[in-house]
């Protein structure tokens, strides 16, 4: 399903179960070019910086290959729900080629982590290098809650933090490093207001960043949990007054 809007686009969350396309949470652009934001079933810029990279480009195909599989069974039941059978079963692989490439199954969980995160923050970047007034954000904001409304399943880096937060150090680090990409787009967006002179000077754009991120990851928590999208839907529009208010 893709939420369709007209001019710029809504955001949407899903933990799970798309279809090779990610078409059940899509981001819309205009109708020309359709961009996917939750989901990113490509390999495109997934940059992966772990200690153990093979050195030859057939097991460096291998080992993206396993961790591709894997990505997609962590984001559909959580890292510490997978078994090490539902592992081997997705990778397509022996435990003895899970050692070779990655030590372990932390150091496995840390690589799908990071892809996946890759993944979600591809579909946002997508969407917030065009946000430049509180027009396209207000915009944004808006389909972000209407897709939401339809699948509401949490945030995917949000679930990934919760996984791993007490378990992982690694994983939890690049779940770190995910947020901090979400709040520089947040951030990189406030700068062009400000630039433009439709925010104040004073305003702060890594502190409306955070509040901004903050608000939507409060409202999806509680949206997901009490099964009702009114509470991400007050979260953005407080969130969407709160930046007003630095208004030029």
């Amino acid at each position: 399903m893709r939420l369709r809007r007209r001019g710029r686009a809504g955001l949407g969350a899903d933990r799970g179960g798309a279809g090779p396309d990610g078409t059940h949470c899509g981001v819309d652009v205009p109708l020309e070019r359709r961009l996917p934001f939750w989901t990113t079933w490509s390999n495109t810029g997934y940059r992966e910086r772990m200690s153990s990279e093979p050195t030859t480009a057939r097991g460096r195909a291998s080992r993206q290959r396993i961790v591709a599989r894997v990505a997609d069974v962590v984001a559909q039941h959580g890292v510490r729900a997978v078994s090490l059978d539902q592992v081997l079963a997705a990778a397509g692989a022996s435990k003895s080629q899970l050692h070779h490439y990655f030590g372990g199954r932390d150091q496995l969980m840390e690589a799908a982590v990071a892809y996946r995160c890759e993944q979600v923050l591809a579909g946002l970047t997508e969407a917030f290098t065009a946000v430049a007034t509180l027009a396209d954000l207000e915009r944004t904001l808006a389909g972000f809650v209407g897709q939401y409304e339809q699948s509401p399943s949490g945030c995917p880096i949000g679930t990934l933090a919760t996984d791993v937060a007490e378990h992982n150090e690694g994983a939890r680090a690049r779940v770190v490093d995910a947020f901090a990409g979400w709040e520089r787009l947040f951030a990189e967006a406030f700068e062009r207001m400000r630039a433009s002179a439709e925010l104040r000077a004073d305003a702060s754009s890594g502190d409306l960043a955070t509040a901004l991120l903050a608000s939507l990851e409060g409202g999806m928590l509680l949206s997901q949990t009490r099964r009702d999208v009114q509470s991400l839907r007050v979260a953005a529009d407080a969130a969407l007054a709160y930046v007003r208010t630095f208004a030029a």
